[in-house]
């Protein structure tokens, strides 16, 4: 037995995945500069009003600790996020969106969901996966 059914489908699941991705990666460096694993961190922000540990950040994505602390120093510098340190503890820090953060990842997010619409559109497969 080389494949069966479920490994088809999941073959299916991972193509799909695949060049869901490599659009809205394309789509977002593009317009926003962001790549995927920052606007998930952000989405992750983007539902909190409180500051934030980045430890719990990596926990709330699929992204490693080592990778959320490179990316939120980048969003740091762009503006997007802002850290400050963590009461109590001198060696932690916080984290939240600022409000310009908020306003670009709200556009990116119009931007995928768009994405998503005309991706399940074009393609049936996808379609089924994600609706």
């Amino acid at each position: 037995m080389v494949t069966t059914p479920l490994t088809d489908r999941w073959l299916t699941l991972v193509r799909i995945c695949s060049q869901v991705n490599q659009r809205i990666e394309r789509t977002l460096s593009d317009d926003y500069d962001l790549c995927v694993s920052a606007y998930e961190i952000m989405e992750v922000l983007w539902h909190e009003q409180e500051w934030v540990r980045p430890g719990e950040v990596s926990t709330r994505t699929s992204r490693s600790q080592p990778q959320v602390s490179r990316l939120l120093a980048q969003m740091v510098n762009e503006g997007y996020v802002e850290r400050a340190p963590s009461p109590g503890d001198g060696r932690g820090a916080q984290i939240k969106l600022t409000a310009s953060g908020r306003k670009v990842f709200e556009q990116a997010a119009a931007t995928v969901e768009g994405l998503l619409v005309e991706l399940t559109d074009e393609n049936a497969e996808a379609r089924a996966v994600m609706t």
